[in-house]
């Protein structure tokens, strides 16, 4: 099998110097600096100025990552390769791509006699160059062929199934869940009075406990490291968890953390009217924010199952997926999350009223209360609603 990879940026540059550890690999990038860079430092990487040039000196069966932003991008040199490549080539596409998109893709791959495979991957820039994490879906006979390689280059991987999109659907849905434990961890900060102090006790307290993994690390790094204040409040964003709030509404799946982790987003776009001033925090306790902290990565992790689930995705599959070498690997995965949010729900409500009290935003945890609540209620407001649809619009009443 011989290996290409087009797209040399932050993810493709680094997964190029992993995969030349154990095998050959071609490269072609749409700027040549970066082919020059490689080739000058690594002797198995080979660059080309074309794609038909990287192609045609390649050896048959060949297999080609593509390492490309999402969209008409990667359709676009997916279009290209197809007029170059042979039958039973593989085309392994890992942009952080809309699922239903990815499906089109591999359809169209299909059509043209060659293989698709549609790879979510996790782990950022570090992880692609160490060993990232990998959700895949193709055909078993495809996964089988260049399981190989994932052996050689990834920390972890794992087949998702048939359908073209479910891998990426996979990464979506992780990335949703990350979304919300970001937001998670920016609430208990904010908890913090965003004081650097207060917030490094609350992430010592949180250390090698079921949370504790790759979020909570880089978490205390940019403690050290970042001058967080100096930064603008302006969250940026590349649609992956936006999808996955979009997916919630359309089969019906509530998902309050990510869905308020995303409108956080959204709401720092807007310009503030006022600077209002911090209040110190006198109440702080650095194990309610843990336990805070511990009740809002166990619901996005809920949600996120509850999403893979409209996919009939084994939850053991899952828990696979979503495990070493991701940026949401942390023991709660596997964890009992009904037993958890039973331990953690009373620190989680302390922090929300003691934010609430003095005027500090905290959407996630707030929204994953809300829905604790909801879900807990032996009755709830919902009927009234109900009555006043039948009220004005005659629709239908359910007898409790």
């Amino acid at each position: 099998m011989s290996l290409g990879l087009v797209g040399l940026g932050a993810i493709g540059g680094n997964l190029a110097i992993n995969i030349q550890k154990s095998n050959n690999l071609h490269v072609y990038n749409r700027t040549p600096e970066q082919i020059k860079t490689l080739e000058d430092s690594y002797v198995n990487i080979h660059g080309h100025h074309s794609i038909e040039d990287m192609v045609s000196e390649m050896e048959s069966p060949r297999t080609i990552i593509t390492a490309l932003p999402h969209g008409e991008v990667t359709d676009s040199v997916v279009k290209q390769l197809s007029k170059s490549l042979s039958e039973n080539d593989t085309i392994i596409d890992c942009s952080n791509e809309y699922y239903r998109t990815s499906r089109n893709r591999g359809a169209y791959c299909q059509s043209k006699g060659i293989n698709y495979m549609g790879v979510g991957l996790s782990g950022g820039a570090e992880g692609a160059r160490k060993g990232p994490a990998l959700m895949i879906g193709s055909t078993w006979d495809t996964f089988k062929h260049n399981e190989p390689l994932f052996k050689s280059i990834a920390k972890s991987y794992a087949y998702m199934g048939v359908d073209y999109g479910v891998g990426h659907f996979t990464k979506m849905v992780h990335n949703g869940v990350e979304y919300g434990m970001l937001q998670g961890i920016a609430d208990v900060f904010a908890y913090c009075n965003q004081d650097k102090f207060y917030m490094s006790q609350v992430l010592d307290a949180a250390n090698d406990i079921d949370i504790d993994g790759y979020l909570l690390s880089s978490a205390r790094d940019v403690l050290d490291s970042y001058k967080i204040n100096k930064i603008a409040d302006v969250g940026n964003m590349n649609n992956t968890g936006l999808w996955c709030s979009q997916i919630g509404l359309e089969y019906g799946i509530p998902t309050p953390v990510i869905n308020s982790a995303v409108t956080a987003r959204f709401t720092s776009r807007y310009i503030k009217a006022y600077n209002a001033c911090q209040h110190l925090n006198y109440a702080f306790d650095a194990q309610v924010g843990v336990n805070a902290l511990r009740f809002v990565f166990s619901t996005s992790i809920l949600e996120g199952f509850d999403l893979m689930n409209t996919r009939h995705v084994k939850d053991e599959s899952i828990k696979r997926a979503w495990s070493s070498g991701t940026i949401i690997d942390c023991p709660m995965i596997d964890g009992d999350h009904r037993s958890i949010l039973e331990e953690t729900v009373n620190d989680a409500r302390i922090l929300v009223m003691y934010c609430n009290s003095v005027g500090i935003p905290c959407p996630a945890i707030q929204a994953a209360l809300t829905q604790y609540d909801f879900t807990h209620q032996t009755s709830t407001s919902m009927k009234f609603i109900m009555a006043q649809r039948n009220y004005f619009g005659q629709h239908e009443i359910m007898e409790a």
